[in-house]
């Protein structure tokens, strides 16, 4: 017996060791803590660049001709109010999503004000796929690419096509809270 002894803890060892699926890693719950989009950190870049040098190097006259007063610094003070406003909600959209994966395949979306119920799966090239019926039984599809998952991270980019050939792909990166 004693001359097995090793063979069998190699046996467990190796056991123990086993690859998880994606399956089994991706059940639980997950915070969004950022969201990366082009088209969105593009717009916020821009707006604030533009809040930053409008008016710079115009007469009174022009700003006020191109923005109905002469006083730019207070203009610009107040648009800068509303931007950083706009920004840290979207900020906190960004972070307080949080998606449960439960073991029986359904799945509870909550983002702020809003949460949403269905079906997911992972398909064999890794893709996440999101199935939920409306009150009308409609089923709507959604296809995810899991570009990383890790016990305590999860990548995924949704990508949705908004005209013909043009697409909006937002990147959120996951936190495993429980």
């Amino acid at each position: 017996m004693r001359k097995y002894l090793p063979l069998l803890s190699l046996l467990v060892f190796a056991a123990s060791c086993k690859h998880r699926q994606p399956k089994d890693i991706i059940v639980g719950k997950w915070r969004s803590v950022e969201v990366r989009n082009k088209d969105k950190d593009n717009f916020f870049a821009a707006s604030k660049l533009f809040i930053d040098t409008m008016g710079n190097n115009n007469s009174d006259e022009a700003n006020f001709e191109i923005y109905g007063v002469t006083n730019i610094d207070s203009l610009r003070s107040e648009l800068r109010i509303q931007f950083d406003s706009a920004y840290a909600a979207q900020m906190n959209i960004d972070t307080q999503s949080v998606f449960t994966f439960k073991d029986d395949n359904t799945v509870v979306l909550s983002f702020p004000g809003k949460s949403e119920s269905g079906k997911w799966k992972i398909d064999e090239e890794n893709n996440l796929i999101l199935e939920e019926t409306n009150s009308m039984g409609q089923t709507d599809k959604m296809n995810v690419k899991i570009t990383s998952l890790a016990e305590d991270k999860l990548t995924l980019s949704f990508i949705r096509e908004i005209e013909k050939n043009i697409f909006d792909t937002s990147v959120v990166i996951f936190s495993r809270q429980e």
